[in-house]
This record gives C-alpha cells, structure tokens and sequence, in this order.
C-alpha cells in the first residue's frame, strides 16, 4: 500500500472513530445515563469538539496524502 494510500486510510479511520465517539456521548446523555446539569450544552460542546477534531485530522491528513502522492509514494 502506497504512502499516500495509508494517509487516506487513516483519515477516513480516524474521522470514523471521532464520529462514533461524538455519537455514543451524544446518546449517553440524552438517554440520561451520563447526568449533567444542562445536557444541551454538553450536547453543543460534543458536537462542536468533534466538528474541530475531525476538521483538524482531515486537513493534516489531506495535506500528508497530496504531499505523498506528489512525491510519487
């Protein structure tokens, strides 16, 4: 597997696992297993945190793809 390949592997992997992150903590505080004391802001701070995650890992990782694939690996 080429380099480049690997870099969008991983973006696609690591986008995947933060969206499933944000949505298991979504779930859990909106079923009332997680108590807070506003859970629509925590649900705002879940979402906004994992919007920026995966924002950050997909810029970084596109940038490592175009980077490799440039370089012919």
């Amino acid at each position: 597997m080429k380099k480049s390949m690997r870099a969008l592997a991983g973006l696609v992997l690591l986008d995947l696992i933060v969206i499933v992150g944000a949505w298991w903590m979504i779930e859990r505080t909106r079923s009332g297993a997680w108590n807070s004391n506003d859970p629509a802001g925590s649900i705002t701070m879940v979402t906004t945190t994992a919007g920026m995650l995966v924002g950050l890992i997909s810029v970084v990782l596109l940038f490592a793809f175009i980077t490799h694939r440039r370089a012919g690996n």
